[in-house]
């Protein structure tokens, strides 16, 4: 029998006026008078778990010392949006900690996860705040679901579904999704995965193309599911264009369902498939600390730079968004608000207010409101 979780903190506080991030991002000031409202924090590294398509499965899983959040707490009565996840499983931190912080000061607590460790005593924990989870669920059937994730996709969907319910009693507005990676093994249960989206309460899917990484450009196998997977095998343009011939019956399913299709990777450009150019990037990154490619400078604008997604890693490392690994510093040697008007920070916001693409950002088309959670800046202009 599951022990319910023991309620906490106060109500949740008003939104807030959110007038002072617009105006900077209207005026493109190069410095700004505010801590950043969104953070991604490595809450996690690793996961015990081991994913076909993910480059971390299976790694022994670090938490974030207490130290550190000390460090951060000071700028948690500013946060909108604090997502806990990065390269591990959220659902294995300190979630009553976090969940405390979050009904403390009334930020959306936003997470990545697959779901697998989900229970009912944590469902009711988490459905104690606003949320934001976008579940991973990468297939329509158990046996796809199997062979790609490893787990079982009936305990998962009751789960689910389970905290989806919790949260909607609590009167909180929360914010749950389902994504979806397309690839060969999937691309012919879209519809089943639909349908299982509305079962659970879901209202929101999104759609996206894979990341390569080293391990699935050579090949991983799985001998525990007979399976094996090969980045261009699993993705390529006669994938992505057999979705993209199939969407209007996608679409025209999910408003029959009352499902809305959120912005994700697939409706991108098939010229924007570059997995090659995108992983030397990724190596540049970490050998040089810029990008590569582009060669030559290409327009840009994006949110990020006023509004947020700084992403601090579990050493303290903080980049400036989850699309690179470019860094403003580390928060053992500066404070937050120190790091977030940086001369780093300003050069980025310099050249978005150029209207360029810093180095920095590759290929990257920009973060808009459509990527922060949908329950965050409630009442602004969107389309900013």
């Amino acid at each position: 029998m599951n022990t319910p979780a023991t309620p906490i903190g106060p109500p949740l506080r008003p939104h807030r006026d959110c007038s002072v991030y617009m105006e900077a991002v209207r005026s493109r000031a190069l410095e700004v008078p505010y801590n950043p409202p969104v953070i991604y924090l490595e809450a996690v590294r690793g996961c015990p778990h081991a994913c076909a398509m993910c480059h971390f499965g299976r790694t022994q899983v670090q938490r974030m010392a207490p130290s550190l959040l000390a460090r951060l707490e000071p700028g948690f009565p500013d946060l909108e949006v604090l997502a806990i996840h990065g390269q591990g499983e959220p659902l294995v931190g300190d979630l009553e900690y976090f969940v405390g912080q979050s009904v403390k000061h009334g930020f959306v607590l936003h997470l990545n996860t697959t779901g697998f460790l989900l229970t009912r005593r944590l469902a009711d924990l988490l459905a104690q705040t606003r949320l934001s989870i976008r579940f991973s669920v990468h297939a329509g059937t158990p046996a796809t679901y199997r062979r790609l994730m490893g787990q079982d996709l009936d305990k998962v969907k009751d789960n689910v579904a389970y905290l989806v319910r919790q949260a909607r009693r609590s009167g909180l507005a929360s914010d749950f999704w389902f994504s979806f990676l397309v690839l060969k093994e999937n691309v012919d249960e879209i519809e089943d995965f639909l349908l299982m989206a509305h079962d659970c309460g879901i209202q929101s899917v999104r759609f996206m193309r894979p990341l390569p990484n080293w391990k699935t450009l050579r090949g991983a196998s799985f001998p525990d599911r007979d399976f094996r997977f090969s980045y261009f095998e699993q993705f390529n343009l006669r994938i992505h264009d057999s979705f993209m011939a199939a969407l209007p019956r996608y679409q025209a399913l999910c408003d029959k369902l009352g499902l809305t299709i959120e912005s994700g990777s697939m409706v991108e450009s098939r010229s924007h498939h570059r997995p090659l150019l995108e992983t030397a990037n990724n190596v540049a990154m970490r050998l040089f600390g810029n990008k590569l490619f582009p060669l030559a400078r290409i327009p840009g604008s994006c949110l990020a730079p006023w509004i947020g997604q700084l992403v601090i890693n579990v050493e303290g490392n903080v980049r400036l968004c989850c699309s690179t690994n470019y860094s403003l510093g580390n928060l053992h040697d500066a404070s937050l608000s120190a790091l977030w008007n940086s001369p780093r920070m300003k050069a980025i916001r310099a050249s978005f207010a150029r209207g360029c693409n810093p180095k920095a950002c590759g290929y990257c088309e920009g973060i808009t409101f459509d990527d922060y959670p949908n329950n965050a800046f409630v009442g602004r202009d969107r389309d900013t």
